[in-house]
This record gives structure tokens, sequence and C-alpha cells, in this order.
């Protein structure tokens, strides 16, 4: 497709768009709720994330009876039949407009492609809606930052789907590191590494994640294949796109917004959230030949408080690495367990284990109460979701705000974008805004070669 004609294909989508235009002239405010009233959801999108999330939220429903919900919408008439079976929803749409279009619906869902989701959370937040928005925050730092500042102006409420800020370990971690106990932090490692058969994102088609429907079809009279496209390049009905949307960098991050968003999002929380400075992605499509998006990606990122990350990122071979935070004092290791999903459900937590390095054991034991190695204890908290429905009562921002996202996401399409471009990309963190190239790193002669 030439550049004019996915130009063109973009602004059909944004005139077929003009009618929401009574929606998004104005903020809207969105319904006041009162002490006894139910919080009335959405859901957008009822594939496999959504399967997920909605176990989360039926919980919170059953033990507290504090949340309605109104309606499920998807393209895809199977999947919204899916979706209405498993949430008991009020309502079924195939068009999202119409449910922003709900003046009591006070939240949306959003478990979508990536490319939809700067469209679709704006359009919410517009319309006086609170907006809980799977990870990764966007495709691009620049649809990010657009979201981080009308979430500003609209004061309405986002919460991201995504690992670690939920955690309340991670958080204890972030107050050791943070009252100096293991030194200066140098580095973190990260990693989300799978391995199938059939390859990564290979799901069956048609069905719902890895689950097959044999019995379903898939066809131009049971989807809205162009609303599904929305402003992503005009393409023919595709069964390969749809259900394995994740191949694409057309609809996708790869595995920088679906997986590592998570590890960098646990990692942010025990270091501290910052946007960084500069990021370099590298890998390749090394065994999963079928693909736009790489089977094994790795990006090194810097961050303006004098320390890096290393992130990887392989769909052939499932061994990862804990999540680990070097410090010049001591190394942090987060031990096997598993974090929260990020929709709701609670899994085994694990626990953080600091040991001392050998040379500064003197400085580790006067900072720790004379030990060479310390354990940190997981501690129960709520859900993205219990949170995000806690936060539309209280009107306090979620633990996983838009600022946070923003810094996370930026990070990842740095990454991205330099592996796509084979060159460093860079980020001034004060103005916020791309650099054409990365400031030099810092030099310390010692005074006497000065």
């Amino acid at each position: 497709m030439t550049h004019e004609e996915n130009q063109s294909t973009r602004r059909q989508f944004l005139t077929r768009d003009a009618g929401l235009a009574a929606v998004t002239a104005t903020f809207a405010t969105g319904r006041v709720l009162g002490a006894n009233d139910r919080i009335n959801i959405a859901f957008i999108g009822n594939g496999m994330q959504f399967e997920s999330l909605v176990r989360g939220f039926k919980n919170r429903k059953q033990e507290k009876n504090d949340v309605n919900f109104a309606a499920c919408c998807d393209v895809w008439e199977p999947r919204l039949k899916f979706g209405m079976e498993q949430s008991g929803a009020e309502k079924a749409y195939k068009d999202y407009r119409e449910v922003l279009a709900r003046k009591d619906i006070d939240g949306v869902v959003l478990a979508v492609p990536d490319h939809w989701h700067h469209p679709m959370a704006s359009q919410a937040m517009l319309a006086g809606k609170d907006v809980y928005l799977e990870k990764p925050m966007t495709r691009t730092v620049a649809e990010a930052a657009k979201l981080n500042d009308l979430q500003r102006k609209t004061g309405r409420l986002i919460q991201l789907g995504g690992s670690g800020p939920a955690t309340r370990l991670f958080w204890k971690v972030n107050e050791y590191l943070k009252a100096g106990k293991a030194g200066k932090i140098l580095w973190g490692l990260i990693s989300y590494n799978r391995n199938t058969r059939q390859g990564m994102w290979d799901y069956p088609i048609p069905g719902v994640g890895g689950k097959a429907w044999p019995d379903t079809t898939f066809t131009a009279a049971n989807v809205d294949w162009k609303m599904w496209l929305g402003s992503a390049p005009k393409r023919r009905l595709s069964a390969e796109r749809y259900f394995r949307w994740r191949k694409f960098w057309d609809y996708s991050t790869g595995n920088a917004g679906d997986l590592l968003y998570h590890r960098l999002g646990m990692m942010s929380t025990m270091v501290g959230f910052d946007f960084p400075t500069r990021a370099v992605g590298v890998g390749g499509i090394y065994v999963q030949k079928n693909r736009d998006v790489p089977d094994t990606y790795m990006t090194m990122i810097e961050y303006p408080g004098d320390y890096s990350v290393n992130m990887v990122s392989c769909m052939a071979n499932e061994t990862s690495v804990p999540v680990t935070v070097y410090a010049n004092w001591a190394t942090v290791q987060i031990v096997e367990g598993g974090a929260p999903a990020a929709g709701g459900q609670r899994r085994g937590q694990g626990m953080a284990v600091v040991k001392a390095e050998r040379q500064f054991q003197k400085e580790f034991r006067e900072a720790n109460g004379g030990k060479t190695e310390v354990t940190i204890e997981p501690e129960a908290g709520p859900s993205l979701g219990e949170n995000w429905l806690d936060c539309m009562r209280s009107r306090e921002a979620p633990v996983y705000n838009a600022l946070r996202g923003y810094q996370i996401m930026v990070a990842i399409a740095l990454g991205v974008e330099s592996y796509r471009k084979g060159k460093v990309m860079a980020f001034d963190p004060v103005r916020q805004v791309m650099r054409s190239a990365p400031p030099p790193h810092k030099e310390f002669p010692p005074p006497e070669a000065t």
C-alpha cells in the first residue's frame, strides 16, 4: 500500500467517526457516584484478555456487589456472544461508539488490539468514562503523550492493565532501595520468554487465544472488518491478521508491548518510575519466520538517574531469568512465585532476596542490622481491577495511572523504534520530547589526568 492510499484510509475512518462530534466537542463530566450506587462498566473487546479480566471483575461483584456489567462490545459476533455469556452483561453492541454514548456507563474495560488503545481510550475519556486500558498503553510515544495529556485535561481515570504497581512486594522493595540499604542502583535485568511448537501468537483460527472454536465461522457477514482495522492500513478480510494480530506491526508492538511491558512495570515500581534517555533494540526473526515482529528481542534502556535496564524476550526458548536489581552493595532478586495477573486474579507473589556483595559486606551490614542477606516478604493488596473501581468512587489516582503508563510506554516504544530503524533512539525526560540523537555519556577523569 502506498503512503497516499494509507492516508486516504485514515481520512475515511476519521470521517466515519464524525458521528462522535457531539461527544468529543467538549469534555463530558460523567455520572457522580453516590455511596450506594453501583458502578456501571462495559467490556469492549471480548477475546482472550477479556476472559481473564472478567473473572476478576466477577469476583468483585460477588464479594461487594458494587459493580454492574452494563454492556459487552466486539466486532466479531461469536466473540460478542461469548462475552455476553461470560459476563452476563445487560446489552450487546458491535459498535463501541454506541457504548460511549450511554450516559449511564461510568467506565469501560478496553481489551482491544494495540492500534485501538489511543483512539478508543481518548474517546472514552472525552465521553466522561473512566478507563481500564490493557497494556501496552499505546503503540507510539506520541500517542502515549497525547493520552496522558488528555487524562489530565479531562480528569478521567486511566488504569493500565500490567504487572508491577498493584503488587505490594515491589513497593516494599522500592522503599528498601530508596533507603539506600543496597547502595547505588546500577542496572536491572528482566526477561519474559516463551516457547511453543506452533509459534508464538499462532492461535487457532477461529478461536479465543489458545482455544479453538471449530464450529464457528469468520466471514464478512459476522465481523465488522472495517471497524476492526480502524486507522490501520486498509487490507482485505484476513483471519490471520484478526486472530494473530500480535505478529504484525500494523496492530501491535510485538513482545515488547505484550510481555516486556509487564516486566518493566515491575522493575519501575522497584527502582522508581521515570522517563528514559535512550534505548537500543536488537534481535530478529530467528525461528518463527511467519511474522513482522521478532521472535527474539532485546532492549537496553538508560535512565537519567544513572542506571540502565536490560530487557530480553525470546519466543523460541522459555527459560527466563529472575527479575533482578543490581546495586553496588547488593543484588536484589525476585524469586519464583509470580506476580498477580493484570486484571484481578491473585497468584503466588514470591519474595525478594537481597544478598550483599562480597567487597561491600561492611557497608551492607551497617545498613541492614548486621545481616549479609535480607528477605522482603510479599503483602496482600487489591488487584488492578479492584483499585480502579475503588478510585472511580474516591476519585484518587489509580496505582497504574496514566503518567506511569506513559513513562513505561516511552521506553517500550523507543526500543521498538530502535529495532525497526536500526539506530539509537533518544528522549528528553525534562521536556518530554524525542531527541534527534542521544547526548554523550558522562566522563569522570581523575584530577591527576586533567
